[in-house]
């Protein structure tokens, strides 16, 4: 059997258990004894038991099923505002979206947010990865309100510019080969990280070669952890379990690059500043 129950049914037999007292509960609800008595009989007929002792000249008492029931009455009430308080803080906060790459996601971004979240725990981020290129266009396209990657060359929306060290990554299990090519992993659309791979080993008089590539991020950290092939990312990106390259191998050294990030003309929240500044300390932290 289905019972819907009323939620003012519901408060109106709750006061009447802490009041024990019809005619305070009209009181505090501004209503009339007899409206109360009219719920408290409604949820008595619904469940089919008498909840409350009254009657003339008796005082009003819960009875044995009116106890068990106000236990559930009261998990209830207090459920319904948690609902009504969570949907209406998520509604209340202001979202801020940022955008960037995987790599940067899971490292430097995911120290800024921590520190972030502290000083705003007002705010409710919204990450979005992508590619640098198209972290640009979608910043101008208003899909999103900072992006941080890749410098994207001067633009009047950019907020910062820094140089970082790349860096040779690999797993701790790693072991040069003897005579063949270093192995390397990159993305797929990763040329430019190639690029000053190649350069670095040519200018030493060293052999690399691409063996494996990977549409996404997440496949050449798994490449590399596996110890099948060494990469190259900016230094500090580079998380557990991959490490920086032993010295030991003579690896040599790379080039550096530029992170950026660029902000939109307009801030409803009133953090995009807050948010760049956490990046720009955050990059320029050297591991």
């Amino acid at each position: 059997m289905e019972i819907l129950f009323d939620l003012k049914e519901l408060r109106t037999f709750a006061l009447l258990a802490e009041t024990l007292s019809f005619t305070d509960v009209a009181l505090r609800l501004n209503t009339v004894q007899s409206a109360v008595s009219a719920q408290i009989n409604k949820l008595e007929a619904g469940l089919g038991q008498q909840l409350v002792s009254r009657g003339r000249g008796k005082k009003v008492a819960l009875t044995p099923d009116g106890e068990v029931f106000l236990v559930y009455v009261k998990r209830i009430l207090a459920l319904t505002e948690e609902a009504v308080e969570a949907v209406q803080t998520v509604n209340a906060r202001q979202v801020l979206r940022l955008g960037t790459t995987v790599t940067l996601a899971m490292s430097l971004v995911a120290e800024t947010l921590n520190a972030f979240a502290k000083l705003r725990p007002d705010i409710q981020i919204q990450i979005q990865c992508d590619r640098s290129d198209r972290l640009l266009q979608r910043l101008e396209e208003g899909d999103i309100d900072v992006a941080f990657m890749m410098d994207q060359g001067r633009h009047s929306l950019r907020a910062f510019v820094l140089s970082v060290e790349l860096a040779w990554v690999a797993s701790p299990t790693f072991e040069m080969p003897d005579e063949s090519p270093i192995p390397l992993a990159f993305l797929s659309d990763g040329r430019d990280l190639r690029r000053y791979a190649l350069r670095a080993l040519d200018a030493a008089g060293m052999k690399g070669r691409v063996s494996h590539l990977s549409p996404h991020p997440v496949g050449v950290r798994t490449l590399v952890q596996a110890g099948l092939a060494l990469s190259v990312m900016p230094s500090q990106t580079i998380v557990p379990p991959l490490v920086p390259a032993d010295p030991s191998l003579g690896l040599p050294q790379l080039a550096s690059i530029a992170l950026a990030a660029y902000k939109a003309p307009h801030d409803p929240s009133g953090c995009q500043g807050l948010l760049i500044e956490e990046l720009s300390c955050a990059a320029r932290h050297t591991r």
